[in-house]
Protein backbone atom coordinates (compact mmCIF):
# COMPACT_ATOMS: atom_id res chain seq x y z
CA UNK A 1 0.00 0.00 0.00
CA UNK A 2 1.11 3.25 -1.26
CA UNK A 3 -0.04 7.11 -0.27
CA UNK A 4 1.39 10.14 -1.22
CA UNK A 5 2.03 12.32 1.94
CA UNK A 6 3.73 15.08 0.46
CA UNK A 7 5.55 15.98 -2.94
CA UNK A 8 8.80 14.38 -1.84
CA UNK A 9 7.92 11.86 0.75
CA UNK A 10 5.71 8.28 0.57
CA UNK A 11 4.59 6.16 2.85
CA UNK A 12 4.95 2.91 2.15
CA UNK A 13 3.46 -0.36 4.06
CA UNK A 14 6.73 -3.14 4.05
CA UNK A 15 5.66 -6.62 2.91
CA UNK A 16 8.71 -8.26 2.67
CA UNK A 17 12.48 -8.41 2.66
CA UNK A 18 15.18 -8.72 -0.37
CA UNK A 19 17.92 -11.52 0.17
CA UNK A 20 20.22 -8.25 0.94
CA UNK A 21 18.00 -7.64 3.70
CA UNK A 22 16.02 -4.25 2.32
CA UNK A 23 12.57 -3.81 2.83
CA UNK A 24 10.06 -4.02 0.30
CA UNK A 25 6.81 -2.79 -0.65
CA UNK A 26 4.76 -2.53 -3.81
CA UNK A 27 1.59 -0.66 -5.63
CA UNK A 28 0.98 -2.40 -8.79
CA UNK A 29 3.51 -3.22 -10.80
CA UNK A 30 5.80 -0.26 -8.81
CA UNK A 31 7.93 -2.34 -6.22
CA UNK A 32 10.55 -0.32 -3.67
CA UNK A 33 13.37 -1.33 -2.08
CA UNK A 34 13.66 0.43 1.34
CA UNK A 35 16.89 -0.29 3.41
CA UNK A 36 16.62 -0.43 6.84
CA UNK A 37 12.96 -1.46 7.03
CA UNK A 38 11.16 -4.66 7.97
CA UNK A 39 8.33 -6.78 7.24
CA UNK A 40 4.81 -5.15 8.38
CA UNK A 41 6.31 -1.77 8.99
CA UNK A 42 4.85 1.53 7.66
CA UNK A 43 7.55 4.20 6.77
CA UNK A 44 8.25 7.26 5.40
CA UNK A 45 10.72 7.35 2.66
CA UNK A 46 12.15 9.83 -0.01
CA UNK A 47 12.88 8.43 -3.68
CA UNK A 48 17.01 7.83 -4.94
CA UNK A 49 17.81 5.85 -7.97
CA UNK A 50 15.72 4.02 -10.09
CA UNK A 51 17.36 0.72 -11.37
CA UNK A 52 16.01 -2.41 -13.45
CA UNK A 53 12.43 -1.53 -13.11
CA UNK A 54 12.96 -1.15 -8.76
CA UNK A 55 12.53 1.87 -7.17
CA UNK A 56 15.21 2.51 -4.66
CA UNK A 57 14.66 4.90 -1.71
CA UNK A 58 15.77 6.26 1.67
CA UNK A 59 14.22 5.86 5.07
CA UNK A 60 13.18 9.08 6.47
CA UNK A 61 10.77 7.65 9.26
CA UNK A 62 9.43 4.72 10.87
CA UNK A 63 5.80 5.20 11.53
CA UNK A 64 4.87 2.01 12.54
CA UNK A 65 7.49 -0.11 13.66
CA UNK A 66 7.50 -3.90 13.99
CA UNK A 67 7.15 -6.18 17.26
CA UNK A 68 10.46 -7.54 15.85
CA UNK A 69 12.16 -4.18 15.47
CA UNK A 70 15.51 -4.20 17.63
CA UNK A 71 17.90 -0.97 18.57
CA UNK A 72 21.37 -2.44 17.00
CA UNK A 73 24.10 -2.67 19.71
CA UNK A 74 26.73 -0.98 17.31
CA UNK A 75 27.04 2.27 16.99
CA UNK A 76 28.47 2.01 13.72
CA UNK A 77 25.62 0.21 12.52
CA UNK A 78 24.44 2.85 10.01
CA UNK A 79 27.71 3.41 8.78
CA UNK A 80 29.81 0.50 8.45
CA UNK A 81 29.12 -1.78 5.61
CA UNK A 82 29.73 -4.82 7.58
CA UNK A 83 26.19 -5.79 9.05
CA UNK A 84 22.60 -5.08 7.78
CA UNK A 85 20.25 -6.84 10.10
CA UNK A 86 20.73 -5.57 13.54
CA UNK A 87 17.56 -3.68 13.50
CA UNK A 88 16.06 -7.20 13.34
CA UNK A 89 15.25 -9.41 16.42
CA UNK A 90 18.23 -12.70 16.24
CA UNK A 91 14.94 -15.02 16.07
CA UNK A 92 13.69 -12.81 13.27
CA UNK A 93 16.99 -13.02 11.43
CA UNK A 94 17.62 -16.75 11.51
CA UNK A 95 13.43 -17.07 10.47
CA UNK A 96 14.29 -14.90 7.51
CA UNK A 97 17.04 -16.34 6.49
CA UNK A 98 15.34 -19.94 6.37
CA UNK A 99 11.91 -18.41 4.45
CA UNK A 100 14.50 -17.16 1.86
CA UNK A 101 16.02 -20.37 1.10
CA UNK A 102 12.63 -22.08 0.99
CA UNK A 103 11.77 -19.50 -1.39
CA UNK A 104 14.03 -19.51 -3.62
CA UNK A 105 14.15 -23.63 -4.04
CA UNK A 106 10.12 -23.40 -4.71
CA UNK A 107 10.51 -21.15 -7.57
CA UNK A 108 13.02 -23.59 -8.93
CA UNK A 109 10.77 -26.47 -8.43
CA UNK A 110 13.40 -28.01 -5.77
CA UNK A 111 11.34 -30.20 -3.42
CA UNK A 112 12.66 -30.90 0.00
CA UNK A 113 11.34 -34.37 2.09
CA UNK A 114 12.64 -32.86 5.48
CA UNK A 115 14.08 -29.23 6.09
CA UNK A 116 16.39 -29.91 9.48
CA UNK A 117 16.54 -26.91 11.76
CA UNK A 118 18.68 -24.15 11.34
CA UNK A 119 22.20 -24.29 13.69
CA UNK A 120 22.65 -21.60 15.52
CA UNK A 121 25.11 -20.16 17.93
CA UNK A 122 26.54 -17.32 19.99
CA UNK A 123 25.02 -13.79 17.42
CA UNK A 124 28.18 -11.63 18.87
CA UNK A 125 31.31 -11.72 18.85
CA UNK A 126 31.49 -14.75 16.98
CA UNK A 127 33.61 -13.66 13.84
CA UNK A 128 37.13 -15.01 13.97
CA UNK A 129 38.64 -13.92 10.40
CA UNK A 130 38.08 -9.91 9.49
CA UNK A 131 39.92 -7.71 7.00
CA UNK A 132 40.08 -3.92 8.41
CA UNK A 133 41.04 -1.06 5.87
CA UNK A 134 43.73 1.94 6.32
CA UNK A 135 44.11 4.84 4.95
CA UNK A 136 46.18 7.55 6.41
CA UNK A 137 44.77 11.48 4.84
CA UNK A 138 48.64 13.47 4.36
CA UNK A 139 45.92 16.55 4.21
CA UNK A 140 44.34 15.79 7.53
CA UNK A 141 46.93 14.18 9.13
CA UNK A 142 44.52 11.49 10.01
CA UNK A 143 44.47 7.66 10.11
CA UNK A 144 41.24 5.85 9.10
CA UNK A 145 40.70 2.20 10.04
CA UNK A 146 37.20 0.58 9.63
CA UNK A 147 35.62 -1.35 7.36
CA UNK A 148 34.12 0.00 4.18
CA UNK A 149 30.84 1.77 4.41
CA UNK A 150 27.52 0.43 2.78
CA UNK A 151 28.03 0.90 -0.85
CA UNK A 152 30.69 2.86 -0.71
CA UNK A 153 34.75 2.49 -0.92
CA UNK A 154 35.42 5.14 1.43
CA UNK A 155 36.28 3.60 5.31
CA UNK A 156 34.47 4.34 8.35
CA UNK A 157 36.62 4.35 11.34
CA UNK A 158 35.59 1.56 14.00
CA UNK A 159 36.06 1.78 17.67
CA UNK A 160 35.13 -2.25 18.24
CA UNK A 161 33.45 -4.70 16.41
CA UNK A 162 30.39 -6.12 17.61
CA UNK A 163 30.58 -8.74 15.63
CA UNK A 164 34.48 -9.48 15.69
CA UNK A 165 36.06 -11.44 18.61
CA UNK A 166 36.91 -9.34 21.66
CA UNK A 167 40.91 -8.65 22.18
CA UNK A 168 42.17 -5.76 24.06
CA UNK A 169 44.00 -5.44 20.42
CA UNK A 170 41.10 -5.32 18.80
CA UNK A 171 40.17 -2.03 19.92
CA UNK A 172 41.00 -0.13 16.83
CA UNK A 173 41.09 3.55 18.66
CA UNK A 174 44.33 2.36 20.12
CA UNK A 175 45.29 1.54 16.70
CA UNK A 176 44.62 5.03 15.21
CA UNK A 177 46.72 6.66 18.17
CA UNK A 178 50.07 4.37 16.87
CA UNK A 179 49.73 4.58 13.42
CA UNK A 180 49.66 8.91 14.12
CA UNK A 181 52.97 8.03 14.90
CA UNK A 182 54.86 5.56 13.03
CA UNK A 183 56.99 6.49 10.21
CA UNK A 184 55.19 3.46 8.01
CA UNK A 185 51.55 4.52 8.28
CA UNK A 186 51.23 5.63 4.71
CA UNK A 187 52.26 1.92 3.59
CA UNK A 188 49.70 -0.04 5.66
CA UNK A 189 47.03 -0.43 3.98
CA UNK A 190 44.94 -3.32 5.55
CA UNK A 191 45.01 -5.63 8.79
CA UNK A 192 43.70 -8.87 9.05
CA UNK A 193 42.48 -10.52 11.73
CA UNK A 194 42.70 -14.37 13.00
CA UNK A 195 42.10 -16.07 16.05
CA UNK A 196 43.03 -19.48 16.67
CA UNK A 197 44.00 -21.49 19.65
CA UNK A 198 47.39 -20.29 20.01
CA UNK A 199 46.95 -16.98 19.00
CA UNK A 200 45.29 -13.56 17.58
CA UNK A 201 47.18 -13.17 14.58
CA UNK A 202 47.48 -9.71 13.01
CA UNK A 203 48.47 -9.87 9.40
CA UNK A 204 49.70 -5.91 7.96
CA UNK A 205 49.74 -5.20 4.36
CA UNK A 206 52.39 -2.98 2.86
CA UNK A 207 53.28 -1.62 -0.14
CA UNK A 208 56.88 -1.24 1.09
CA UNK A 209 59.04 -3.70 3.11
CA UNK A 210 59.41 -2.70 6.76
CA UNK A 211 62.85 -1.50 8.41
CA UNK A 212 64.15 -3.18 12.03
CA UNK A 213 63.20 0.31 13.99
CA UNK A 214 59.24 -0.09 12.32
CA UNK A 215 58.99 -3.99 13.30
CA UNK A 216 60.83 -3.32 16.77
CA UNK A 217 58.54 0.24 17.02
CA UNK A 218 55.29 -2.10 16.39
CA UNK A 219 56.41 -4.92 18.42
CA UNK A 220 56.89 -2.64 21.47
CA UNK A 221 52.75 -1.43 20.79
CA UNK A 222 51.68 -5.21 21.07
CA UNK A 223 53.93 -5.31 24.27
CA UNK A 224 52.57 -2.48 25.87
CA UNK A 225 49.31 -3.77 25.85
CA UNK A 226 49.80 -6.88 27.09
CA UNK A 227 51.51 -5.17 29.96
CA UNK A 228 48.40 -3.65 30.80
CA UNK A 229 46.05 -7.10 30.37
CA UNK A 230 45.62 -9.68 32.23
CA UNK A 231 47.68 -12.98 31.97
CA UNK A 232 45.26 -14.62 30.19
CA UNK A 233 44.54 -12.31 26.89
CA UNK A 234 45.46 -14.36 23.79
CA UNK A 235 49.38 -14.02 22.74
CA UNK A 236 49.61 -12.18 19.56
CA UNK A 237 51.79 -12.98 16.21
CA UNK A 238 52.24 -10.13 14.10
CA UNK A 239 52.70 -11.20 10.43
CA UNK A 240 53.16 -9.13 6.96
CA UNK A 241 52.53 -9.19 3.50
CA UNK A 242 53.70 -6.75 0.50
CA UNK A 243 52.44 -8.49 -2.39
CA UNK A 244 49.07 -10.67 -3.63
CA UNK A 245 50.97 -13.09 -4.88
CA UNK A 246 53.76 -13.44 -2.20
CA UNK A 247 52.83 -15.59 1.18
CA UNK A 248 52.05 -13.65 4.48
CA UNK A 249 55.37 -14.22 6.65
CA UNK A 250 55.95 -13.81 10.18
CA UNK A 251 57.79 -10.98 12.15
CA UNK A 252 59.46 -13.81 14.48
CA UNK A 253 60.59 -17.34 13.50
CA UNK A 254 59.66 -18.36 17.15
CA UNK A 255 55.42 -18.00 16.87
CA UNK A 256 53.82 -21.44 17.49
CA UNK A 257 51.91 -23.09 14.82
CA UNK A 258 48.73 -22.07 14.60
CA UNK A 259 45.68 -24.38 14.66
CA UNK A 260 41.69 -24.84 15.58
CA UNK A 261 39.47 -27.77 16.34
CA UNK A 262 37.15 -29.03 13.93
CA UNK A 263 36.01 -32.87 14.64
CA UNK A 264 37.86 -33.16 18.09
CA UNK A 265 41.23 -33.12 15.86
CA UNK A 266 43.57 -29.68 15.47
CA UNK A 267 43.18 -28.52 11.97
CA UNK A 268 46.66 -26.37 11.04
CA UNK A 269 45.92 -23.54 9.17
CA UNK A 270 48.03 -20.28 7.47
CA UNK A 271 46.86 -17.04 7.63
CA UNK A 272 46.56 -16.44 4.33
CA UNK A 273 44.13 -19.87 4.16
CA UNK A 274 39.97 -19.27 3.90
CA UNK A 275 38.07 -20.92 6.96
CA UNK A 276 35.13 -20.22 7.69
CA UNK A 277 34.73 -16.96 10.07
CA UNK A 278 32.11 -18.62 12.61
CA UNK A 279 34.33 -21.36 14.70
CA UNK A 280 31.18 -22.49 16.66
CA UNK A 281 28.80 -22.64 13.58
CA UNK A 282 31.81 -24.58 11.42
CA UNK A 283 31.85 -27.49 14.00
CA UNK A 284 28.66 -28.03 14.24
CA UNK A 285 28.65 -27.80 10.30
CA UNK A 286 30.96 -30.61 10.09
CA UNK A 287 29.37 -32.79 12.37
CA UNK A 288 26.14 -32.60 10.58
CA UNK A 289 27.75 -32.64 7.60
CA UNK A 290 29.39 -36.55 8.96
CA UNK A 291 25.98 -37.50 10.24
CA UNK A 292 24.00 -36.80 6.47
CA UNK A 293 26.68 -37.98 4.39
CA UNK A 294 27.29 -41.42 6.63
CA UNK A 295 30.79 -42.09 5.24
CA UNK A 296 31.22 -46.04 5.66
CA UNK A 297 34.49 -47.30 5.53
CA UNK A 298 36.30 -48.29 2.56
CA UNK A 299 33.96 -45.52 0.72
CA UNK A 300 35.51 -44.03 -2.47
CA UNK A 301 34.15 -40.12 -1.32
CA UNK A 302 35.13 -36.90 -3.10
CA UNK A 303 35.78 -33.90 -1.39
CA UNK A 304 35.42 -30.99 -4.24
CA UNK A 305 36.85 -27.92 -3.49
CA UNK A 306 38.51 -29.33 -0.31
CA UNK A 307 40.61 -26.00 1.07
CA UNK A 308 42.86 -26.72 3.69
CA UNK A 309 40.83 -30.04 4.74
CA UNK A 310 37.99 -28.65 6.99
CA UNK A 311 35.44 -31.86 5.39
CA UNK A 312 38.13 -33.73 4.36
CA UNK A 313 39.91 -34.69 7.48
CA UNK A 314 36.95 -35.77 8.78
CA UNK A 315 35.95 -38.09 6.10
CA UNK A 316 39.35 -39.55 6.18
CA UNK A 317 39.06 -40.44 10.23
CA UNK A 318 35.99 -42.29 9.49
CA UNK A 319 38.23 -44.66 7.36
CA UNK A 320 36.40 -43.52 3.96
CA UNK A 321 38.41 -43.53 1.04
CA UNK A 322 38.95 -40.04 0.70
CA UNK A 323 40.00 -38.17 -3.06
CA UNK A 324 40.29 -34.40 -2.07
CA UNK A 325 40.08 -31.91 -5.50
CA UNK A 326 41.23 -28.27 -4.74
CA UNK A 327 41.74 -25.72 -7.13
CA UNK A 328 44.92 -23.90 -6.04
CA UNK A 329 47.99 -26.09 -5.70
CA UNK A 330 48.67 -23.86 -2.17
CA UNK A 331 45.72 -25.70 -0.77
CA UNK A 332 46.62 -29.28 -2.03
CA UNK A 333 50.24 -29.09 -0.54
CA UNK A 334 48.61 -28.14 2.95
CA UNK A 335 46.00 -30.87 2.38
CA UNK A 336 49.08 -33.43 2.31
CA UNK A 337 50.56 -31.92 5.38
CA UNK A 338 47.50 -32.23 7.24
CA UNK A 339 46.66 -35.37 6.16
CA UNK A 340 50.59 -36.50 7.15
CA UNK A 341 50.21 -35.01 10.43
CA UNK A 342 47.55 -36.36 11.76
CA UNK A 343 48.38 -40.09 10.35
CA UNK A 344 45.47 -39.82 7.78
CA UNK A 345 45.47 -41.45 4.13
CA UNK A 346 44.33 -39.03 1.14
CA UNK A 347 44.90 -38.76 -2.03
CA UNK A 348 44.62 -34.79 -3.03
CA UNK A 349 44.62 -33.14 -6.47
CA UNK A 350 44.52 -29.94 -7.83
CA UNK A 351 42.04 -29.76 -10.41
CA UNK A 352 40.61 -26.88 -12.21
CA UNK A 353 36.66 -27.61 -11.02
CA UNK A 354 35.56 -24.64 -13.22
CA UNK A 355 36.00 -27.12 -16.39
CA UNK A 356 34.45 -30.10 -16.58
CA UNK A 357 37.11 -31.25 -18.59
CA UNK A 358 39.43 -31.25 -15.84
CA UNK A 359 37.16 -33.58 -14.22
CA UNK A 360 37.15 -36.51 -16.62
CA UNK A 361 38.92 -39.78 -15.70
CA UNK A 362 37.93 -39.50 -12.05
CA UNK A 363 37.35 -43.36 -10.56
CA UNK A 364 33.37 -44.25 -9.61
CA UNK A 365 32.37 -42.54 -6.63
CA UNK A 366 30.18 -43.79 -3.83
CA UNK A 367 29.39 -39.90 -2.58
CA UNK A 368 30.58 -36.46 -2.91
CA UNK A 369 30.79 -33.88 -0.57
CA UNK A 370 30.40 -30.10 -2.38
CA UNK A 371 31.43 -27.09 -0.56
CA UNK A 372 32.22 -24.35 -3.49
CA UNK A 373 32.65 -20.28 -3.33
CA UNK A 374 29.74 -18.15 -4.26
CA UNK A 375 29.97 -19.28 -8.12
CA UNK A 376 28.56 -22.40 -7.25
CA UNK A 377 29.57 -25.98 -8.60
CA UNK A 378 27.91 -25.88 -12.27
CA UNK A 379 30.95 -27.61 -13.73
CA UNK A 380 31.03 -30.38 -11.35
CA UNK A 381 27.65 -30.75 -11.12
CA UNK A 382 27.38 -31.41 -14.94
CA UNK A 383 30.23 -34.14 -14.22
CA UNK A 384 28.08 -35.77 -12.01
CA UNK A 385 24.75 -36.14 -13.75
CA UNK A 386 27.08 -38.36 -15.95
CA UNK A 387 27.76 -40.61 -12.79
CA UNK A 388 26.33 -43.09 -10.69
CA UNK A 389 27.23 -41.28 -7.14
CA UNK A 390 24.49 -42.21 -4.66
CA UNK A 391 24.74 -39.57 -1.98
CA UNK A 392 26.07 -35.95 -2.84
CA UNK A 393 26.39 -33.29 0.15
CA UNK A 394 26.18 -29.66 -0.66
CA UNK A 395 26.95 -27.05 1.05
CA UNK A 396 27.04 -23.38 0.18
CA UNK A 397 27.28 -19.92 1.19
CA UNK A 398 25.06 -18.54 -1.74
CA UNK A 399 21.48 -19.30 -1.94
CA UNK A 400 21.30 -18.66 -5.73
CA UNK A 401 24.03 -20.41 -7.29
CA UNK A 402 22.81 -23.44 -5.21
CA UNK A 403 19.27 -23.17 -6.39
CA UNK A 404 20.64 -23.31 -9.93
CA UNK A 405 22.72 -26.47 -9.23
CA UNK A 406 19.99 -28.14 -7.30
CA UNK A 407 17.79 -27.30 -10.12
CA UNK A 408 20.22 -29.52 -12.48
CA UNK A 409 20.43 -32.37 -10.25
CA UNK A 410 17.08 -32.81 -9.84
CA UNK A 411 16.04 -32.93 -13.08
CA UNK A 412 18.83 -35.46 -14.14
CA UNK A 413 17.98 -37.83 -11.43
CA UNK A 414 18.52 -36.71 -8.17
CA UNK A 415 16.35 -36.50 -4.97
CA UNK A 416 16.84 -33.63 -2.45
CA UNK A 417 16.58 -35.43 1.19
CA UNK A 418 17.15 -33.02 3.43
CA UNK A 419 17.76 -29.63 3.39
CA UNK A 420 18.75 -26.83 6.46
CA UNK A 421 20.24 -23.44 7.35
CA UNK A 422 23.55 -22.45 8.93
CA UNK A 423 23.97 -19.16 10.69
CA UNK A 424 27.64 -18.30 9.58
CA UNK A 425 27.21 -15.07 9.92
CA UNK A 426 24.55 -13.47 12.34
CA UNK A 427 23.77 -9.55 11.99
CA UNK A 428 24.32 -10.24 8.52
CA UNK A 429 21.90 -11.43 5.00
CA UNK A 430 24.59 -14.06 4.61
CA UNK A 431 23.00 -17.73 4.95
CA UNK A 432 25.04 -20.74 4.36
CA UNK A 433 22.66 -23.88 3.31
CA UNK A 434 23.20 -27.26 3.94
CA UNK A 435 21.84 -30.20 1.60
CA UNK A 436 21.99 -34.15 0.90
CA UNK A 437 20.40 -35.56 -2.08
CA UNK A 438 19.79 -39.47 -2.79
CA UNK A 439 20.00 -40.94 -6.70
CA UNK A 440 16.89 -41.98 -7.39
CA UNK A 441 17.05 -42.57 -11.43
CA UNK A 442 16.94 -40.14 -14.64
Amino acid sequence: MVRQSSPRLLTLQVDNLTSEGLGVARRGRDVYFVPGALPGEEVEVSLAERRHKVQYTHLKRILKPSPERVEPSCPHYQRCGGCHLQHLSYSAQVQAKQARVAREFQRAGVSVTEWAPPLTAEPWHYRRKARLGVRYSQAKQQVYLGFREAGSSHLTDIDQCAVLIEHPLLHWQRWRQFLRDWPRRAELTQIEVLQTDQALVLTLRLLKRLDETSQQSLQAFVDQVFVEQPETTLPVQLWVKYHKDEPSQPLRSDYAPLHYPVDGAPLAVHPDDFIQVNGAINALMVQQAMAWLQPQRGELIADFFAGHGNFTMALARREAQVLALEGQVTMVTRLQQQAQQQGLEIQASCVDLSQAGGLVGLPDLSAVLLDPPRAGAEAVVEHLLDEAVNRILYVACDAATLTRDLRRLTQGGYRVVKAGIMDMFPQTHHVETMVLLTRVGK
